[in-house]
């Protein structure tokens, strides 16, 4: 059956005379097996809702009573007046009543309370949703994540878009305050979670009264849209936001894949407007939370502990700590992707990502791991499959929200065995075409005005640049947010997550090397990044010391021996899936112990300051490149050398220490971090001793670490370089170099390293 023959959504009729503000906004999807049960089946042959039932809208009418779910497991949709109305007795039993108290209490019970105890709600806003008694005491996954901020331009609300709860495993409990208050408590473990770890009670759904035909609790999910105000918890006085809460409200239910979700929107105005200004503008976040069956996961699933010299992501709530990853048989089938809002010039790059990882896990495993499917403009299903829904893996080329991150691949995985159910790739296209195209420009425009001889107008056109892009994704990570669900359950912020995060611009512009291309540049670009945030989806983490196996040739893959690698501009294009990737992925899907355990470091393996650096690897950096990083650094000081004294020229220098100061700091750090670490690290090294002039001895090495500074710093050339420049370029040169030798000195005493006279050139 094709898209076009797809069964439509049917809409509750409305009521005449029924205005339509007096319709529940809550918006349902059903596909009853009454009228469309030959549809539905079709459907599940042909689309990628297996299991799934289509939806239906559902008003606030009084005769509405819709069942929805699956063929397995039914829910139903009702309206307040059902219950409250003249056939209360045939078709619902009153909470009090003594059948519905008999019934009650032979279900699993609890008598612990969570905090949310408010079940005053608006007859109007009700949200009554009947759950199958069956469902009451089985182990299921709760949680949630942000799928949706109205906002498009603010970067600090875009990031947080995929936030998420992690999955609390829970059981739905019976419990009652007193004979008028009745409800189900989500109670679980929170944190060191084992057979004996203390349950907690999480959140409650009021029960308004039983459906005795169909097995039913009627539970009220209106009165939890104020309890899940996140945007509201996070930030009440609007203080980072600027914006304060009018309405926080449950607005939609599904049932499929074995997983209930629902939606809770919340719509705030700027804290200086008028909650009752309608001119007001509005932004909105969508919370989808969810509560998935634990037989919705593959029993033959294999947990694995993390292991030496390999990195995956892992679980957060067991005492016992599993790697994330893929089940390699999800019900039979393939890890299915949906990929949305991709230019069609770059789905052939898109593709080839899932390709290439096909191809290593065909060697691996024997077979493909992912399939994946672009939806077009125009299919109903891109707007039903949204990054955040854990019924769905998405790929999703963000044309909504903007953010500091270039791509970002976040997963949510069974707290207990380690399972990934739901992963998403976020990529910022949109801003990484604007921001590589400019730089394309400017270079462009740059070499031209050099070639007319006009080098101050060529320069100011690369440093404009430069300050430009500082300046916005200074802006971007302006605003740090923390976020919590209640006192003990923290939010976690993927788009803050370094490790997660893939920058959207690393380090300082220079020209765009001759004869490269903005469509080839750009076509490596988005291979790499999506290799890589793939990885992160498959349970991999960052690598930093996968450039320590790289071999120098400047072909695809030579570069580092791990796509999970950070690199710059210079070498990321030319990175691939290498074999730290193949070694990692063999353990984690095939149980294949490594065979190389010092091939791997990853973020908090880094020196993040003075006091870390002695303890840290100089080898592990995110911000280096090459097979040898102490020369890499020692390029790169020489590097800046060069800009800031004109060498290649009689000119006057056109950079100023202030405008690469991050280059020059990055530099003299990684070539003192050798110096600075040697008794803690030395032992770790494998690509500094007996190179060339360098010494085998540890006790050696902060004397040479001495000397390669002198050897740039002090360089007699320098002096000769100087001397035939005129003499207004003779004093910005010296200067230049006066500086430099400043911040050298600042630095390595921020080090405890060296005296300031040891410096000295003599």
């Amino acid at each position: 059956m094709s898209d076009g023959d797809r069964p439509k959504i049917f809409a509750a009729p409305q009521e005449k005379g029924v205005p339509v503000s007096k319709f529940k906004s809550t918006i349902m999807t059903v596909c009853t097996l009454s009228l469309l049960s030959a549809a539905c089946t079709k459907l599940e042959n042909q689309l990628p809702f297996q299991g799934r039932t289509k939806t239906n809208k559902v008003s606030n009418n009084p005769n509405t009573n819709t069942m929805f779910g699956d063929d397995k497991i039914q829910f139903q949709a009702i309206s307040q007046s059902l219950i409250t109305g003249p056939t209360l007795e045939n078709e619902m039993l009153s909470i009090n009543s003594d059948k519905a108290i008999d019934l009650l209490n032979t279900l699993p019970k609890t008598s612990k309370s969570a905090a949310n105890i408010n079940f005053e709600t608006n007859q109007e806003e009700s949200l009554l949703v009947g759950i199958p008694l069956g469902l009451i005491g089985q182990q299921s996954i709760f949680g949630g994540v942000i799928t949706k901020v109205s906002d498009k331009k603010s970067e600090a609300l875009g990031g947080l878009k995929l936030t998420d709860l992690p999955g609390i495993h829970v059981r739905p409990l019976y419990n009652q305050i007193d004979e008028n208050t009745k409800f189900l408590t989500l109670v679980g473990c929170m944190s060191d979670c084992d057979e004996a770890a203390p349950q907690e009670a999480i959140m409650n759904f009021p029960i308004k009264s039983l459906n005795m035909a169909q097995g039913l609790a009627i539970v009220d999910l209106s009165v939890i849209g104020q309890e899940l105000n996140l945007i509201g918890m996070m930030d009440p006085q609007g203080e980072y936001t600027k914006l304060k809460t009018v309405s926080s409200k449950t607005t939609k239910v599904e049932y499929d894949f074995s997983t209930l979700v629902f939606d809770v929107t919340t719509r705030l105005i700027p804290v200086t407007a008028d909650v009752k200004d309608p001119a007001a503008p509005v932004t909105e976040f969508t919370v989808r939370w969810y509560l998935k069956l634990s037989s919705g996961f593959n029993p033959a699933f294999t947990p694995r502990t993390p292991t030496e010299g390999i990195g995956y992501f892992q679980t957060e709530r067991s005492k016992q700590d599993k790697i994330t990853r893929f089940s390699m048989t999800q019900n039979g089938s393939m890890v299915k992707y949906y990929i949305k809002n991709v230019p069609k010039k770059y789905q052939p790059i898109f593709a080839g990502a899932f390709d290439k990882w096909n191809l290593e896990f065909k060697n691996i495993i024997n077979r493909d791991l992912l399939a994946y499917e672009f939806i077009q403009e125009g299919d109903p299903r891109l707007n039903e499959i949204v990054a955040g829904d854990v019924r769905y893996n998405v790929l999703e080329w963000d044309l909504d929200n903007a953010a500091s991150y270039g791509g970002l691949g976040p997963s949510i995985a069974n707290q207990y065995t380690g399972e990934i159910f739901s992963a998403n790739v976020l990529i910022q296209g949109p801003k990484i075409i604007e921001m590589y195209t400019q730089w394309f420009e400017a270079s462009a425009k740059s070499k031209e005005l050099k070639l007319n001889g006009l080098a101050q107008e060529a320069h100011e056109v690369m440093s404009a640049f430069n300050a430009k892009v500082r300046s916005e994704l200074a802006e971007m990570k302006k605003v740090q947010f923390k976020l919590k669900l209640g006192n003990k359950l923290e939010m976690n912020i993927r788009s803050q997550n370094t490790e997660l995060e893939d920058p959207i611009a690393k380090g300082h512009f220079e020209l765009v090397p001759d004869g490269m291309t903005f469509d080839k540049y750009i076509a490596g670009y988005f291979e790499e990044m999506l290799d890589h945030e793939l990885g992160h989806n498959l349970g991999l983490r960052h690598n930093f010391k996968g450039n320590l196996g790289a071999f120098e040739s400047r072909t695809t893959g030579s570069v580092s021996r791990s796509i999970m690698e950070y690199l710059g501009r210079g070498f990321r294009y030319l990175n691939a899936i290498g074999a730290y990737d193949r070694m990692a992925i063999s353990y984690g899907y095939m149980g294949v112990a490594p065979t190389r355990l010092n091939w791997f470091c990853t973020d908090e393996d880094q020196a993040l300051d003075a006091k870390s650096l002695a303890l840290k690897s100089p080898e592990c950096s995110k911000s280096d490149a090459t097979s040898d990083p102490f020369s890499f650094w020692e390029g790169r000081l020489a590097r800046s050398i060069d800009l800031l004294l004109e060498t290649k020229s009689n000119e006057a220098p056109l950079w100023k220490i202030t405008e690469m100061a991050t280059e020059v700091s990055d530099a003299i750090t990684g070539i003192a971090a050798y110096a600075v670490s040697v008794e803690k690290t030395s032992a770790t090294w494998t690509n500094f001793f007996g190179k060339g002039d360098r010494p085998d001895d540890k006790s050696e090495v902060k004397d040479y670490v001495l000397q390669s500074f002198k050897k740039q710093l002090c360089d007699p050339e320098l002096k000769t370089i100087i001397g035939m420049k005129s003499p207004e370029a003779q004093k910005i040169a010296l200067s230049n170099l006066e500086d430099l030798r400043k911040v050298v000195v600042t630095k390595t005493t921020e080090f405890s390293l060296f005296k300031p006279e040891e410096l000295n050139c003599l």
